[in-house]
């Protein structure tokens, strides 16, 4: 029977599973307050904060995690990779430690991973990365020629949305058109066409605003901001990834209690809400210009699916694209253990990193 540990490390949260042959036996969600994340400043720091937090749930369960056979982490912001599995290795951890390619939390995961395989003596690796990249050529235009969009998007979830969204339809995800949007802590869109995100916003520093970060902002201003204030690039960072978005409007990212100010008559929360499913489905009505129209659903998944208010608003404007497909919540880890169980069973292959 095989043994695989999860790991998936978000913007907020530390999760934490266990697969076996039986399916998934433990499921540990925890979320972190924003006054325990404001103290973390560093690689370092984020690594040892998350890798205490997985070590507890270790030590809780110590029958359950005798026998690993492999350890599959959530990926980071490495270089571009195809989708699938991949090994890691110390350029690996090497690229997520200098940020060469971007910061987020996420970026601990992998070497999370590995230091626990050292000592179970297995193989860790990541499974279809957030910058795993199927994006067309004339998705990498940008504008700039010095400048070439990336891909960074929640590939995980979106991949499992859009399967399942798939199935309901009675066609398989490779014959798909799929626009699917992941709405969680981080905001991302993709267009979906033959089982490959072939465009979509970046999870960084496009689309819509999220709980968090501002998205796409009018340039002109955003220079102004720049050299108008002062910023350090590190205090600029923070600025626009973790206190932009609804906590630069509201002063809190927490979404619940933003919709239960909603409830209660508060016309501001109302209003940001409103423009944060506004901004969403101007992201995901652009998507259906990249498939031309043809598109078989609309997907909507991740935790903000929870939001009654954003859903209503985001259906009341998408509506006319097609089928609308909502799938609350997400099960990234369920995705890490599939992808891990088919490099086990010799039914993957497993790539390195480069």
């Amino acid at each position: 029977m095989h043994g695989i540990l999860l790991i998936n490390i978000g913007s907020t949260s530390t999760k934490v599973g266990f697969f076996s042959g039986k399916g998934t036996l433990i499921k540990k969600a925890i979320s972190h307050s924003a006054k325990d994340l404001a103290r973390l400043h560093g690689y370092d720091v984020w690594l040892r904060f998350h890798l205490n937090t997985v070590e507890k749930i270790l030590q809780r369960h110590k029958k359950e995690f005798e026998k690993i056979n492999l350890i599959v982490s959530r990926g980071g912001l490495t270089k571009p990779v195809e989708g699938g599995a991949y090994s890691i290795n110390d350029a690996m951890l090497h690229d997520l430690c200098s940020g060469k390619y971007g910061w987020h939390p996420c970026n601990v995961g992998p070497a999370i991973a590995y230091e626990i395989a050292k000592r179970f003596e297995v193989k860790a690796i990541i499974y279809d990365s957030p910058v795993a990249d199927e994006m067309e050529p004339l998705a990498r235009f940008s504008g700039l020629k010095e400048i070439e969009r990336k891909a960074a998007f929640h590939v995980l979830s979106q991949k499992s949305a859009a399967r399942k969204a798939a199935k309901e339809l009675g066609i398989s995800y490779e014959q798909s058109n799929l626009i699917v949007a992941h709405l969680g802590g981080g905001i991302t869109i993709g267009a979906h066409k033959g089982g490959k995100i072939i465009d979509g916003t970046h999870g960084l520093s496009e689309g819509p605003l999220t709980p968090q970060r501002t998205g796409a902002l009018p340039l002109e201003d955003v220079l102004s901001l720049c050299y108008s204030r002062g910023f350090s690039e590190k205090e600029l960072r923070r600025k626009l990834f973790s206190r932009g978005g609804v906590e630069s409007y509201l002063g809190t990212h927490d979404i619940a209690s933003v919709e239960l100010r909603a409830g209660k008559g508060d016309e501001e929360a109302i209003l940001v809400l409103k423009a944060m499913g506004y901004q969403i489905c101007k992201a995901i009505c652009s998507m259906a210009a990249v498939l031309e129209g043809h598109i078989d659903a609309v997907v909507l998944t991740g935790n903000l699916c929870l939001s009654k208010s954003l859903i209503g608003e985001i259906r009341n404007r998408v509506s006319f694209l097609g089928p609308l497909f909502i799938y609350p919540g997400e099960d990234e880890l369920e995705c890490l253990a599939r992808g891990g169980l088919a490099v086990l069973r010799g039914e993957e292959d497993l790539r390195e990193y480069t």
